[in-house]
């Protein structure tokens, strides 16, 4: 499975999440369920991307000051919205993705789920651990 296929993979199960929610509670708001999958990939990357910073500037001792507002501060982020815009927005490429792995058995969704499921919970305590070693300059404000 290609590095493609597995980041599509992430979604379909982000989306599968997203559809059986907006079904048991007969959810129609303003985002599409494919919209809801998207931010939720945007927001874990974010972490992912934030805990390479502050891990890296934990183990080089590297604390330069970048504004979030500045081009390096904004061209990862940058970099992802065009990506996912690539791969799943344009020509409405997703719906493939969701028939391609909504094919797929039951077994070998779970299991991908299941995979899918600890990537998440890694990137979330990676990312709470990297707070923890290299704090803010003003400090954690709970």
């Amino acid at each position: 499975m290609s590095i493609k296929q597995l980041y599509c993979y992430f979604f379909y199960i982000l989306y599968r999440g997203w559809f059986k929610i907006d079904k048991s509670f007969g959810a129609t708001g303003p985002f599409s369920t494919n919209t809801k999958a998207l931010i939720c990939m945007f927001g874990i990357e974010v972490w992912l991307v934030f805990s390479v910073v502050l891990y890296s500037g934990y183990l080089f001792n590297i604390h330069a000051h970048i504004s979030f507002f500045s081009f390096i501060g904004l061209a990862p982020f940058v970099i992802l919205l065009v990506i996912k815009w690539f791969i799943f927005e344009k020509d409405d490429r997703w719906k493939s993705y969701v028939q391609e792995f909504g094919s797929w058995s039951k077994a070998k969704n779970r299991v991908g789920a299941w995979v899918v499921v600890v990537i998440i919970f890694f990137i979330v305590f990676s990312f709470i651990y990297s707070l923890y070693l290299n704090p803010p300059s003003g400090g954690l404000k709970w």
